[in-house]
């Protein structure tokens, strides 16, 4: 009963909360933060190994050494990712 009325307290006193809706959303918010977290590792980890003395411009190895290492890293991640999801389901 807490719980409902709570629901109701959000919509309004009229029982018109969106759960649905506001779980998506918060799916949305954990994707986009997970993403955001992904791309800094990725930035953090790459630009260690392929800039230690960063210049003014990047080279064509530096270039090339970015991306490798980026394609790399999305790989390993989607193994992983993959590998949880499985093993999660077999649980």
């Amino acid at each position: 009963r807490i719980l409902a009325a709570t629901m109701n307290n959000f919509g309004g006193g009229s029982g018109d909360f969106d759960v649905e809706g506001t779980k998506k959303k918060v799916q949305n918010e954990l994707a986009a933060a997970a993403l955001q977290d992904l791309f800094q590792k990725i930035t953090d980890k790459c630009y260690v190994k392929c800039l230690p003395k960063p210049g003014a411009k990047l080279d064509n190895n530096d270039q090339t050494c970015l991306a490798k290492c980026m394609d790399r890293y999305l790989d390993t991640m989607t193994v992983v990712s993959q590998t949880m999801a499985a093993r999660s389901q077999q649980q």
